[in-house]
C-alpha cells in the first residue's frame, strides 16, 4: 500500500463530512462494515485507529538455550524493555546448570538497572517482568531534569572526590550511576513509544518525531556523562593520592559548569545560550589539551600519576564533547517547533 494516498472529502447531510479508507489497510487490521474506529486528533492531525490496536506488544518472551553469561541475557531484558513491551518473561533451558542462581541474577541486575520493573510470576526455570510505569506522571522534559540532577551530582562529586582525594565520595558517585542508568533506559523506553505513537507523544509533550529524536541524543549523552564522571572515580580507587591534581583543578570547574549551562540552554530552548555552550566547548577542549600536552606529559613526575591525569583529561574532553552534543540537540529542538526562527 502507498505510503500517502489522495482520499476525497464528501459532504453528507447536513454537518458531516466523510472520507474512504483504503481497503488494504482496512483488511490488514480485519476491520468489517459495521466496526467502530477511534479518532484521535493532534497537532493539527487526525490519527485514524482500529479498536483492537495497541500501542506495543505487549509480551515478550526471551529464550536462553545455552549456558552464556547473565550479562549478555540481561542485555536481551533490557532490548525488550526500551521496545516497549510491558510483560517480558526470561525462560532458561531445564538442562542448565545453576539455574536458581541465574534466576535470580537477572532479578537483581533487572531491579537495580529498570525503573519500573515488577517480578510478577516465578519457576525455577522463568521469570516474568511487569513494567508498571505511568508515562503521564512524568513528562520528558521532567524526567530529562531528573536525569540531569542526578548526572550534576555525580559530575560535581566526582570532581571534589579527585581534588581533595576523598575516597568515600568516590564510591558514593559510583554507587550513582545505576541510577543514571535506570532513568536513562526509562527516557528510551518511552521516547521508543512515542515514535510508534502519536498519542503518547502528547502525553510526553513532545511536538513531533524530530524532537524526540534529539530527546533520545540529549539523553544518551546524559548517561554518557555519567559513565565518565563514574570513571573518574573509579580511577581515583584504583590510585593512590595524586600529588599534582591542581593542574586540572580549574579545567574540571569549566568542565562542570559547560555541561550545566548545556542543560540550561536545553530548557529555556535559547538559540544564543546554545551557541554560547557550542563555543565555550571549543575552547574547553583546547586548554585541556594545551595542560595534557605542556604541563602534564611534560612534567617530571611518577609514571602512574602522568598516566592517571591524561585518563582524567580524556574524562573531561569527553564529558566537555557530549555537553557540545546536548547544545546541538537543542538547536535541532526548536527548529522543528518553530519553523521561522530570528537570529541575532
Amino acid at each position: 500500500m502507498p505510503n500517502i494516498e489522495r482520499r476525497k472529502v464528501q459532504k453528507t447531510g447536513s454537518s458531516s463530512f466523510i472520507i474512504t479508507l483504503p481497503k488494504e489497510w482496512v483488511d490488514a487490521v480485519k476491520l468489517k462494515s459495521g466496526d467502530h474506529v477511534y479518532v484521535y486528533e493532534y497537532e493539527g492531525k487526525l490519527v485514524i485507529m482500529p479498536p483492537e490496536m495497541e500501542v506495543f506488544q505487549s509480551q515478550s518472551t526471551i529464550k536462553v538455550s545455552a549456558d552464556i553469561p547473565t550479562d549478555q541475557v540481561f542485555r536481551m531484558l533490557v532490548a525488550s524493555y526500551l521496545s516497549g513491551y510491558s510483560n517480558i518473561t526470561i525462560i532458561f533451558n531445564t538442562n542448565l546448570p545453576n539455574l536458581a542462581k541465574k534466576v535470580s541474577d537477572i532479578k537483581n541486575l533487572a531491579r537495580v538497572k529498570l525503573a519500573g520493573v515488577e517480578v510478577v510470576e516465578e519457576s525455577y526455570n522463568a521469570v516474568t517482568f511487569k513494567i508498571l510505569l505511568n508515562i503521564k506522571e512524568l513528562p520528558i522534559v521532567s524526567a530529562l531534569r531528573r536525569l540531569h540532577l542526578i548526572v550534576n551530582n555525580m559530575l560535581q562529586d566526582g570532581i571534589e572526590a579527585l581534588l581533595t582525594n576523598n575516597r568515600n565520595l568516590a564510591e558514593a558517585v559510583i554507587q550513582r550511576d545505576d541510577e543514571a542508568d535506570r532513568f536513562h533506559h526509562m527516557i528510551v523506553r518511552e521516547l521508543s513509544m512515542a515514535l510508534i505513537d502519536v498519542r503518547i507523544q502528547h502525553e510526553l509533550g513532545l511536538s513531533n518525531i524530530i524532537e524526540a529524536m534529539n530527546y533520545r541524543i540529549i539523553a544518551r549523552n546524559l548517561e554518557r556523562i555519567a559513565d565518565h564522571a563514574s570513571n573518574i572515580a573509579k580511577r581515583l580507587l584504583k590510585t593512590e593520592k595524586i600529588a599534582k591534581v591542581d593542574i586540572i583543578k580549574n579545567i574540571s570547574y569549566k568542565t562542570l559548569e559547560i555541561f550545566n549551562k548545556a542543560m540550561e540552554a536545553l530548557y529555556s530552548q535559547s538559540r544564543r545560550g546554545a551557541e554560547e555552550v557550542i563555543q565555550g566547548a571549543r575552547e574547553v577542549v583546547e586548554q585541556i589539551d594545551k595542560i595534557l600536552y605542556e604541563e602534564i606529559i611534560p612534567a617530571k613526575m611518577e609514571e602512574r600519576e602522568k598516566a592517571f591525569l591524561v585518563m582524567v583529561c580524556d574524562n573531561l574532553r569527553r564529558i566537555v564533547r557530549y555537553s557540545n552534543g546536548i547544545a546541538e540537540a537543542s538547536l535541532n529542538i526548536k527548529a522543528s517547533k518553530s519553523p521561522e526562527i530570528e537570529v541575532k
